[in-house]
Parts: structure tokens; C-alpha cells; sequence
């Protein structure tokens, strides 16, 4: 016999609570809507992170993964190996997507911009000063990320690359 229990709000069965999770592309939140505290949109982001904050389920994201729904990862070569072959996102790849899934407009160096003036204080408009300024901060943290990103030295030194094109 097997137990199935409908989607919908948290289901009470022999004193424990479960929790299902339900989500669709239509029900995500807007790009203003979501906040990754302590990262700054230029960041790398775990998939463990963005299920989090998104509320969804990490097999909901590896099957949009799998089916070319998400944004792309960054390159895997540029991590160290971790259990679970772990996936990172930068941050504004992530509210890249979830702004074009709502039809919204979004700018990268924008938000930036505002990660730049909200966690230093630093308010630059020159797109090549944004640049320049985000990649000092990103190699100023170092390869070791909170919440167990960590770069390899080639990987590190290819993502602060990138950072300035």
C-alpha cells in the first residue's frame, strides 16, 4: 500500500510535520523580491543557496537544470572538488533569469552598482570603474567563500577575469 499525500500546505501525520514544497516557474519571486544576505551580485552562489532562498526543492532545480530552464552554472573546472559534485550560479546570473522569467527588465552593473554602494559605500557610475572595483572586493575575499564555495588558483584567477569583461 502506498501513502501519498496531496500538495498544499504542511501535511500533520503521526505527530510530524511535512513540509511540501510547492513551486512552479510562474510562482518565483521577481529579482527585487529576493535577497542572498551577505553576497554581493557579483558572487558565487551555491544551488544549495538558491533553492533556499527561492523556497524551492533542490530536485525542482536540477530537473529545470536538466531540462535548460536555469541560468548556467558557472564552469565546474573553477571549484574544487566537493561531495555532490555541488553546482555555483553568480549571483546576478541568478536575478538575470528570474527577472526575464517575469518579463522584467534587469542590468547587471546596476545592481553591482548598488552592492557596491550598499556594502561599501562606494557609489561609482563609470561601468569600467564598477568592474575594476568589484573584482578588487571578490579578490580581497579570496577563493575561500562562505558557505563552502572554494575556487582552485586557476579557477579563482579565471572568475576575477571574468569579472572585468
Amino acid at each position: 500500500m502506498t501513502d501519498q499525500q496531496p500538495l498544499g500546505p504542511p501535511c500533520h501525520r503521526r505527530g510530524a510535520t511535512i513540509n511540501i514544497l510547492r513551486t512552479t516557474l510562474g510562482a518565483l519571486p521577481s529579482a527585487s523580491e529576493v535577497a542572498f544576505p551577505g553576497l554581493f551580485a557579483w558572487s558565487p552562489v551555491s544551488t544549495s543557496a538558491v533553492t533556499r532562498t527561492l523556497k524551492i526543492d533542490k530536485g525542482l532545480w536540477g530537473t529545470w537544470r536538466n531540462r535548460g530552464i536555469t541560468p548556467s552554472p558557472m564552469p565546474e573546472a573553477w571549484f574544487r572538488r566537493a561531495a555532490g559534485r555541488p553546482l555555483n550560479y553568480r549571483l546576478d546570473s541568478v536575478l538575470a533569469w528570474l527577472a526575464a522569467r517575469r518579463g522584467e527588465p534587469f542590468d547587471p552593473l546596476t545592481t553591482w552598482r548598488l552592492s557596491l554602494l550598499t556594502g561599501f559605500e562606494t557609489d561609482v557610475s563609470d561601468p569600467e570603474e564598477v568592474r575594476k572595483l568589484a573584482r578588487l572586493y571578490a579578490q580581497a575575499v579570496g577563493p575561500h567563500l562562505p558557505g563552502g564555495v572554494s575556487f582552485t588558483s586557476q579557477g579563482f584567477r579565471e572568475y576575477l577575469a571574468s569579472l572585468l569583461m
